[in-house]
């Protein structure tokens, strides 16, 4: 029996090389903003640390923003895919549930920030100067937070906590979650153990707001 000889498909091969060739600009771009900070984040430098010419990478991303919102994009992805990774990683005597999931998530996202500083700072903080996402990507940033709503509304459901929006209680606990990291990796804290106690601590202070909403309102 003859066997044929396998068949490239050249156009295959080139979006291959094309995808591999973007995602080392992309780890490029993430080791400088991380090494050296934004200002060492230019398209010039993005080529040099990858070999190639800036006319290639402009031909990937059209210029600095292009550049810039994949990073952006990168960074909420890998997000997505870190909480998915862990949770699928659980046996199912250890899969948590009911507000031990939050909790679970929080813990996730916090360790997520301090494993991937530069990109957390550019999805959420002032990494690259001048940059503002546009609409359609702050759209898909949002979607890498529908597993905490998701979690929000089994515990309402269940009875974890008060009926109330989902969707309004994630961003509530996103806002304490974050307020803590960005200090946190901008160095505002002297020791490691600060910001872990202040982060629990807020995450703590949001669950206990939602369990207990008439506290809230005895207090406006």
């Amino acid at each position: 029996m003859i066997t044929k000889p396998k068949v490239i498909d050249f156009r295959q091969g080139q979006e291959a090389l094309r995808d591999s060739l973007r995602q080392g600009m992309l780890d490029a771009a993430s080791s400088l903003l991380h090494e050296e900070g934004a200002a060492a984040l230019t398209v010039r430098k993005v080529a040099e640390a990858v070999n190639c010419s800036t006319t290639l990478l402009y031909s990937i991303f059209g210029g600095k923003d292009g550049l810039s919102n994949a990073l952006y994009l990168e960074g909420f992805a890998r997000l997505k895919q870190e909480l998915a990774d862990y949770e699928a990683s659980l046996p199912p005597e250890q899969k948590a549930s009911g507000i031990d999931r939050i909790w679970m998530y929080a813990n996730n996202y916090h360790n997520y920030a301090r494993r991937y500083p530069s990109y957390y700072m550019v999805m959420f903080g002032d990494a690259i100067a001048g940059f503002v996402p546009p609409l359609e990507s702050r759209v898909a940033a949002w979607e890498s937070f529908t597993p905490l709503i998701a979690e929000f509304e089994t515990c309402m459901q269940e009875g974890s906590l008060p009926a109330s929006s989902a969707s309004a209680a994630a961003r509530l606990l996103w806002a304490a979650m974050h307020g803590v990291i960005s200090l946190e990796l901008k160095g505002f804290y002297l020791k490691k153990e600060h910001p872990d106690e202040l982060y629990r601590a807020a995450v703590r202070a949001v669950l206990y707001s939602l369990k207990h909403p008439e506290d809230q309102q005895e207090l406006s």
